[in-house]
């Protein structure tokens, strides 16, 4: 008999399938059941949610030797749930998501959420394939809903024939690795791969890199980046921003799980291998940002950009990267979450070109000076905790003695600072000449960006709390 107590480690999960069923199949199924709070309910939920996770201790497999849940597992998932419960409030001050919807969006969110859990938690690749496709399913669907912006059907199709030939690669490259070692777990995989004459080898390779294909799709990275820039240019605001933070946060977590079992020679082999791929990410995203017009598809290769930076402290294959990593990704989510939080407001879901931002100081000085913050964090500019998030990752990397790797990222630290810097050279010293816009933006948009800056000033002056947090985050523990 199967003692299942082991499994009430993984009861959060548990808890977003039941609301999965329940606000796909009841929220419309039942009778005025849609006039309940439904938001309030799903924000009830999450805090839930995070708080059983927070109560977690010690490390267990589950289901058969697929899922591994430690404090690793634990600590990502606790900010999935923050990155969604952001993602809600975002949702009701947007007007790009019809309120009708609600029920499905929430139910679709839910989803993505289980895909991502289960992402970090996996140690083997039919799980692996099931986070996935949990995350990009759901993910397609949201990308439609935007009701201002026609093109979101477009994008959404561009989205899932990308997402397709990324998952058939990494299908692929799985079924490589099955044949070579008749394993699918991670560690059997490594371990056969050790045990054989083509350590090295092309097909060696060929059948790793084709199985990261999907990771990679899912991160943003090189080559599987292309979708980005148009979803997120057509995707609700709200969406877009949770697209650009916590399916790539659980493609980081699965990537570092995915390379924690590796024996000494192939870690020397794959920190070459990704570093390569963070300095093609970086370098594309920051290149391709300074041409940019629209801020949301600028926004897009910065997020393109920042997933090559997050890929250095996965390069150096230890968990001081992995450390470092986890410090850097509650940085990122303020930053990125702040300055979506502002374009929603000062955009009103339909004007996203930087031209129209002219002498916005004058008429949003808080709502400016908040995101000018997140701006500059974003640059990796002193005192802000943008700046103290790289300089570890850049400390962790050179002390792998990964100098290119450092000095690409430098370069593109520079490079950067352009097209951040540009935005906000519209909104405070270029004049508008334009009629007086109205805004009705609702006060909490503003305070949610402030809420955002704060911490950013505050981590930049004194992180400690947040490197102790991130000292937390250890696999199999």
């Amino acid at each position: 008999m199967v003692n299942t107590l082991p499994y009430l480690n993984f009861i959060p999960a548990y808890v977003l399938i039941g609301i999965s069923i329940l606000i796909f199949f009841v929220g419309k199924a039942v009778p005025k059941i849609s006039r309940l709070p439904v938001t309030v309910f799903f924000i009830f939920i999450l805090c839930i949610a995070f708080m059983m996770e927070g109560a977690g201790s010690g490390s267990q497999v589950l289901f058969f030797n697929m899922i591994q849940i430690d404090s690793f597992s634990r600590l990502y998932n606790q900010l999935f749930f923050l990155v969604i419960l952001s993602t809600v409030l975002m949702m009701s001050n947007s007007e790009e998501i019809d309120s009708d919807l609600r029920w499905e969006n929430y139910g679709l969110l839910s989803t993505i959420c289980l895909g991502m859990m289960f992402m970090v938690s996996s140690k083997h690749l039919l799980m692996t394939v099931v986070g996935i496709e949990l995350v990009s399913l759901p993910s397609y669907l949201l990308v439609a809903m935007n009701k201002k912006n026609p093109a979101s059907k477009e994008a959404a199709l561009k989205y899932v024939l990308f997402g397709s030939f990324a998952t058939g690669i990494m299908l692929y490259g799985m079924s490589f690795l099955f044949g070579l070692t008749g394993s699918l777990t991670f560690e059997g995989l490594w371990n056969g791969l050790s045990g054989y004459h083509i350590l090295g080898s092309p097909i060696y390779f060929l059948a790793i890199f084709m199985t990261l294909g999907g990771i990679a799709f899912k991160i943003s990275a090189v080559p599987f980046h292309f979708w980005t820039p148009d979803a997120y240019q057509a995707a609700p605001t709200p969406i877009t921003a949770f697209l650009s933070c916590a399916p790539k946060v659980a493609g980081l977590a699965l990537l570092m799980r995915f390379f924690a079992v590796l024996l000494p020679e192939q870690s020397e082999q794959m920190g070459v291998f990704i570093s390569i791929v963070a300095m093609l990410t970086m370098t594309l995203g920051n290149f391709a940002a300074l041409k940019q017009t629209d801020i949301k598809r600028l926004l897009a290769y910065s997020s393109i950009s920042h997933a090559g930076f997050l890929l250095m402290g996965v390069a150096v294959m230890n968990d001081a990267g992995r450390q470092v990593v986890f410090f850097y990704i509650p940085i990122y989510l303020l930053m990125n979450l702040g300055a979506f939080m502002a374009i929603i407001y000062l955009s009103k879901g339909t004007n996203f070109q930087i031209d129209s931002y002219k002498g916005m100081i004058y008429k949003k000085p808080l709502l400016v000076v908040s995101l000018a913050v997140c701006m500059f964090s974003l640059a990796g500019i002193p005192p802000f905790a943008g700046f103290i998030g790289k300089l570890y990752l850049f400390k962790v990397v050179i002390e792998k003695e990964m100098f290119l790797l450092a000095i690409v990222a430098g370069i593109n630290s520079v490079v950067s600072l352009y097209y951040y810097v540009y935005v906000l050279k519209v909104m405070i010293i270029d004049k508008d000449i334009t009629p007086e816009i109205e805004f009705k933006g609702k006060p909490a948009t503003i305070a949610f960006v402030a809420s955002c800056a704060v911490p950013l000033v505050f981590f930049g002056i004194y992180w400690v709390p947040l490197l102790d947090w991130a000292s937390k985050v250890v696999l199999f523990q």
